[in-house]
């Protein structure tokens, strides 16, 4: 491969826009563009085209997305602006840039960023006009395989969210009427994880820690710590199959993120989670997507206490939450569709590794004169 190593500034101007204050943001109108996409809308737009943007403020420093048409970006997002359309092509460019590493042009701890100067440390192949575009196009369609199985994914848990308000009703309203509780009398047991300190390497147990459980109350194992535990523990600290976890404190936004744990194999739970044990008048899995509902999203978000920053809804309040008691018969029919739902989502996301494997490696191959 000869193709020559050039840097962002030869071929397009870095540049941070003003930043649109949330009280001037709009229901409609043109959207804006943060530092993780699509984020309002604004009266005006200062971007005519299709621009790629890095997200250059915060956690997901280096993060790369596509404008639309007549769009708002803010300065947290650097606007790869007057691209130079007779050398480049905007989609092999994006493509380029998903793949580059990041982490020497990051500067900051507390708060990472990355600047213009930094950005120019960045160098990357460029491939003949023609043979950009050949390169994005075949990208261009195995990403599409990959987002459709991500859309098919989605649709089996909006399957499942519908499902429940098919058979119990909105869990705020009660419209069926059910007979009305507390979290607290569907279950035999409710406490805090371990307090323990994890090691990144090294223990008997994986401990599951707020970050494992996702917003929709999927599980999310690729960052797991380890703990030992002493015999007359293990009753109080691991997580079985078919038992609860409700993270206790998070930001406002996430703080009530509820699973229900599916594996045969225990683990530890760390004290930012409350383990639920539901006793012989209920589902694990009903409880579980009633927390889940957008409704009990909202609600939870209106009872938690705010602490510098963080919310906090504790084991007591968890169990005294409201909710509906329709019979268990009912309930775990319920939980037959889920199993049956989950069976289906597990082999999608077999196949969804398997092609965000084959994508990776066209992308190596590509960047590198392969393809």
């Amino acid at each position: 491969m000869n193709w020559p190593m050039i840097s962002l500034p030869e071929i397009c101007r870095p540049k941070q826009w003003p930043t649109v204050p949330k009280s001037q943001m709009l229901e409609s109108g043109f959207p804006v563009y943060g530092a993780n996409g699509k984020i309002g809308y604004f009266s005006t737009y200062n971007h005519e085209y299709p621009t790629i943007l890095i997200t250059c403020r915060g956690a997901t420093c280096g993060t790369i997305n596509v404008c639309e048409p007549k769009s708002y970006v803010t300065g947290n997002a650097m606007a790869l602006d007057e691209l130079d359309s007779s050398r480049v092509d905007l989609r092999f460019l994006s493509r380029v840039l998903e793949s580059a590493d990041f982490g020497k042009v990051i500067t900051g701890v507390a708060q990472p960023q990355i600047t213009r100067q930094t950005l120019s440390r960045l160098q990357f192949p460029l491939p003949p006009l023609a043979e950009q575009k050949r390169i994005a196009a075949i990208l261009d369609a195995a990403d599409d395989l990959r987002a459709k199985r991500r859309d098919a994914l989605a649709q089996l848990d909006s399957f499942l969210q519908s499902t429940f308000i098919d058979m119990f009703g909105d869990p705020i309203t009660n419209p069926m009427e059910w007979d009305m509780g507390v979290i607290g009398d569907l279950l035999a047991s409710a406490n805090y994880g371990t307090s323990k300190k994890a090691s990144q390497d090294e223990g008997q147990y994986p401990v599951l820690r707020m970050n494992n459980i996702t917003y929709t109350g999927e599980w999310d194992f690729r960052s797991i710590k380890f703990i030992d535990l002493d015999e007359k523990e293990l009753l109080k600290h691991l997580v079985h199959n078919g038992q609860i976890l409700f993270n206790r404190t998070n930001s406002k936004e996430m703080v009530g993120k509820t699973a229900v744990y599916r594996r045969k194999e225990p683990m530890a739970f760390a004290g930012y989670l409350v383990r639920g044990v539901v006793n012989d008048s209920a589902d694990p899995e009903y409880i579980g997507a009633f927390m889940n509902t957008p409704q009990m999203k909202l609600y939870l978000q209106s009872k938690c206490k705010s602490i510098v920053g963080m919310a906090n809804i504790n084991a007591k309040e968890f169990q005294a939450i409201p909710i509906p008691k329709p019979p268990v018969k009912l309930q775990r029919s319920f939980a037959s569709i889920v199993e049956s739902v989950e069976q289906q989502k597990s082999r999608m996301r077999a196949h969804l590794a398997e092609l965000d494997a084959l994508f990776a490696s066209l992308q190596h191959r590509a960047f590198n004169g392969e393809l």
